[in-house]
């Protein structure tokens, strides 16, 4: 069950990540902008899980330290997503 909560904090966030990113930069395509916010998902699920296992530090909420959860959501989401508009060009150039 924890690890189920912090992928959907990780969905959240990550989405979010995603969404903002191709709403400060634009893409190029529906492709990437679909793709953009797909990497965030993933990413975000990712990162909340592994902040969770990682660092043991926060109010719990469903037996999930849910404050580190958000925030490995958030940065390697972010990470994610920067490096595909910069590296990859997901966006207009």
């Amino acid at each position: 069950m924890t690890i189920l909560f912090n992928i959907l904090i990780g969905i959240l966030a990550g989405g979010a990540v995603g969404y903002l990113g191709n709403k400060i930069k634009n893409s190029g395509s529906k492709m990437a902008e679909w793709l953009t916010i797909i990497v965030g998902i993933i990413l975000g699920g990712l990162g909340a899980v592994s902040a969770d296992q990682l660092i043991n530090y926060g109010p719990t909420l469903l037996d999930s330290q849910f404050v580190p959860a958000i925030v490995g959501g958030l940065v390697l989401s972010f990470v994610g997503v920067y490096a595909g508009k910069k590296w990859f060009h997901l966006s207009a150039q």
